[in-house]
């Protein structure tokens, strides 16, 4: 059996116990029902149907070591949560209130806290590192950012910069640790795109600060205008540097805490190979869903309504 960790404290309780006691606090008629079933914990889905759905089509995982303890999915709406979101839902509130509410009621010793990173062998034959002061040579700002729907504050989180003798924006590629790794450069005047030799085949942009923030959910994307986009629009994402999705990239994503990827890939041939050998090499247990995007398109041609409704429509592949 696994164990429930909120904010690195364990939580001392068996989840049915849990929702023994939720049920009892909930004035809302919630999770009025509940049973424990071969296949998890069955209970109604707090997120549809005002949680009063007549059978239930939610399920906790509470057996399956290969998927995260205390996760759940709804197989009607598709709503997938953490088991404090699902207990602050069941309260008509959010994560932030279910884990207070978890801690102050369970919680009890405090552990320390440990990233599911790929093992790294350090040796002469080691990767180089860039050091950061190459990016003070580099202006702050150009307009095409601006123009590529990039926010300010993406800018400032991901050190963008522009590099007025190539005329091209400056994306700084790090490794999970944060590490400056090498840069990558998008011509303002062309579609030019050129990629430091550094670079190896299991480079993915953006997973720094997913693996940073212990984020759970998050959009693929080909390019780092893409990524940078769906950050913008305010939804975490990672670039894989092409459609061309590689068993060392898989390897790496892997070896996160990621529990659901939600693919957007271009919509072109080259995306939809790349999306099918990313959901082939994914590892077991986590959810994956596919926007689908009109042919010629990628995430950068949407507005941010647009993006919304295509993610909210978007397809529930494993």
């Amino acid at each position: 059996m696994g164990s429930l960790v909120v904010q690195n404290r364990v939580i001392n309780k068996d989840i049915m116990d849990i929702l023994y006691d939720v049920q009892r606090e909930c004035r809302n008629g919630k999770l009025s029902n509940f049973r424990k079933t071969s296949s998890g914990i069955s209970v109604q889905c707090p997120h549809h149907a005002e949680g009063r759905e007549r059978h239930n089509s939610c399920y906790i995982n509470v057996d399956d070591e290969n998927v995260e303890y205390g996760i759940c999915h709804c197989f009607t709406c598709g709503f997938t949560a953490s088991f404090p979101k699902f207990v602050g839902e069941c309260f008509d509130r959010d994560e932030e209130y279910g884990e207070n509410w978890l801690i102050a009621n369970y919680a009890s010793e405090f552990i320390r806290p440990e990233l599911n990173l790929p093992k790294i062998e350090l040796n002469k034959n080691s990767v180089k590192y860039i050091d950061e002061s190459v990016l003070d040579k580099f202006e702050s700002y150009h307009p095409y950012m601006t123009q590529r729907k990039i926010s300010d504050d993406v800018i400032k989180k991901f050190d963008l910069k522009y590099d007025p003798e190539t005329q091209s924006i400056v994306f700084p590629v790090r490794d999970i640790y944060g590490r400056l790794k090498f840069l990558t450069r998008r011509s303002v005047v062309s579609k030019k795109f050129l990629i430091d030799k550094n670079a190896d085949k299991s480079d993915v942009y953006g997973l720094y600060e997913i693996v940073k923030d212990n984020i759970r959910e998050v959009i693929v994307t080909e390019s780092q205008i893409n990524c940078l986009t769906s950050w913008s629009y305010g939804y975490p994402a990672i670039a894989l540097l092409g459609a061309g999705t590689t068993k060392e990239q898989m390897n790496v994503l892997n070896n996160t805490s990621v529990r659901h990827w939600i693919l957007c890939y271009d919509g072109d041939d080259a995306g939809d190979k790349g999306a099918s050998k990313f959901i082939k090499l994914a590892k077991p247990g986590v959810f994956i869903d596919m926007i689908i995007m009109d042919r010629g398109k990628d995430l950068n041609d949407l507005s941010k309504e647009e993006f919304e409704i295509s993610l909210h429509n978007a397809k529930r592949i494993i």
